[in-house]
């Protein structure tokens, strides 16, 4: 028994006067669905009528694989006593069909005999067809007849003989006109049947696949209605996205969507339908962190006691792995939800559907980051602020630069007022450079081993486009934790930026580059430490 009772039920259970009026058989109708990105709960209604008193009430289309734990029921002008869900020994019942399957069967039914009654009045026309061809055999019989005849009425013979072929040949000639046309009209309604047994099989296969709810039930003359909520597994959403950057109006217009499917066992039409960014699947609190000991000693003491690695340690291992097991993108903070403005069909199993949310534009940053060490042409940026003042969620991304198709990146949770960073593609016109002329590696003696390290690097920024460009070149020098190694470094020009973004040794210059222009950035490191030292 479900835990749904209420106290009703008990009475009901326990009341010897209680009787019950009758047992009513209703079906449901999906009419709203809350898709997470993992899982779905399902709302439907059913509408019964019935006299005032107590009904068993049996709902027998619920998908097999409902839980009993998640089931949540409500009623309209009726009091719900026991709920119970049923997977077998189903209550009998009178055999009564939905609308829907009942026309659906009526449609079979009618093409069935539409196609019976042409397929008579073909073999009616072929039968004329075979009865012109029979009586063309006799006529040619009596023309090759052995008796004696006058050669006045041979010829009568063969002029009737003549006239009566061509006219029964024209009569078989036209019935298999007729029969033939008449074939080619079936057609049509072969096809109309093909489509109405695949429309009442869609209606009916797996229907004793389905689970059963019956519930107790107090309702008013004229019945009620209740309302079944459950939750599914076999169903998802994700976003995605069309972003287009027009750099002439220096607008990123990000166009959003959603890819939603499911594979519920049935059909979802004209659901309301709310995407919830809650994962109701998944764990509801944080990690636990155990305590972290941290110990000294000797390099000779290789091996921790049996105590600390039963202990602490394992404590920190484990902890450790839970960390491993959460990596990635989690939503924190307040849910978010979108509710779709019209209703929705949502197919079992056979499709992923994408639907349209709104569109969202920025005005971002647009820039042309080099990185000659790595890349030999810049790259287009954009970036900017999430002023939009939503939640932009982790999802497929494609990019269109200027009305042409760039390619696709995997777009980051952005919250509202976050900054956010689009690449949109190499600049081919932008060609990059860095070659080392000097590098050098001095001794002290012939025995003593290197310890200084001398480069200069040149970083070249070719602009071959018709256009200038806002610049940005990024590099690096080497840093050091350790006060026996030292690093010094010069640049010219001298970067914008030291330390961007808070990663030590890497440097920045931003400029703008004019069209068919060249820019050189000369970088010198020099690197020294004690002998009997090796550098790593």
């Amino acid at each position: 028994m479900s835990r749904l009772s209420l106290v009703f039920a008990l009475a009901l259970s326990t009341s010897p006067a209680v009787a019950w009026a009758d047992t009513i058989e209703a079906g449901s109708k999906v009419t709203r669905v809350t898709l997470y990105p993992w899982g779905a709960s399902v709302t439907r209604r059913v509408a019964f009528s019935a006299t005032e008193g107590v009904h068993e009430l049996i709902v027998p289309d619920l998908p097999i694989g409902t839980e009993a734990a998640d089931l949540r029921v409500s009623g309209e002008a009726v009091t719900i006593g026991a709920v119970n869900l049923l997977h077998d020994r189903l209550p009998v019942t009178e055999d009564r069909p939905s609308p829907a399957i009942k026309a659906a069967k009526d449609e079979v039914e009618r093409l069935e005999e539409v196609l019976r009654g042409k397929d008579a009045a073909i073999a009616l026309i072929r039968l004329r067809a075979a009865a012109a061809a029979e009586q063309v055999a006799f006529l040619r019989g009596l023309n090759q007849s052995d008796a004696p005849v006058s050669v006045d009425d041979l010829r009568a013979l063969s002029r009737m003989v003549g006239e009566e072929v061509l006219a029964a040949s024209q009569v078989a000639h036209a019935a298999e006109q007729e029969a033939g046309a008449a074939s080619r009209a079936r057609e049509a309604d072969v096809t109309a049947l093909k489509k109405a047994r695949q429309a009442l099989a869609a209606l009916t296969d797996g229907a004793m696949r389905h689970a059963a709810l019956t519930l107790a039930v107090q309702s008013r003359e004229g019945g009620g209605a209740i309302e079944v909520t459950s939750f599914t597994e076999a169903a998802s959403w994700r976003p995605v996205y069309d972003m287009r950057l027009d750099r002439e109006a220096g607008r990123l217009d990000m166009e959003r969507g959603v890819i939603v499917s499911q594979a519920s066992g049935e059909d979802w039409r004209g659901i309301d339908l709310v995407l919830s960014t809650a994962r109701p699947s998944e764990r509801s609190e944080p990690s636990p962190l155990w305590p972290w000991l941290r110990r000294i000693g000797t390099p000779e003491r290789v091996a921790p006691s049996p105590m600390a690695m039963a202990g602490a340690d394992m404590g920190y291992a484990e902890a450790e792995s839970l960390v491993k097991k959460t990596a990635g993108v989690e939503m924190m903070g307040t849910t978010v939800t979108y509710h779709y403005a019209t209703p929705v069909d949502m197919r079992d199993g056979v499709e992923d559907l994408r639907l349209k949310l709104d569109d969202v534009t920025l005005r971002p940053q647009i820039v042309a980051e080099a990185v000659p060490s790595e890349d030999s042409s810049a790259y287009l940026l954009a970036e900017g602020t999430n002023d939009s003042g939503q939640v932009l969620l982790p999802g497929e991304a494609v990019l269109f630069l200027d009305g042409a198709l760039v390619g696709g990146t995997e777009l980051g949770l952005i919250a509202a007022g976050d900054k956010m960073r689009l690449g949109f593609g190499p600049i081919d016109g932008l060609r990059l450079t860095r070659t080392v002329p000097e590098r050098s590696e001095g001794d002290r003696g012939l025995i003593a081993k290197s310890n200084e390290l001398h480069e200069v690097a040149i970083l070249k920024i070719e602009n071959l486009t018709t256009e200038d460009w806002p610049l940005r070149v990024l590099d690096r020098v080497p840093y050091s934790e350790q006060e026996d190694l030292l690093i010094r470094y010069s640049a010219t020009p001298a970067p914008s930026e030291t330390d961007r973004n808070g990663a030590r040794g890497i440097l920045a210059w931003t400029s703008q580059i004019k069209a068919g222009k060249t820019q050189e950035i000369r970088l010198e490191t020099v690197l020294s430490w004690p002998d009997g030292q090796e550098l790593h």
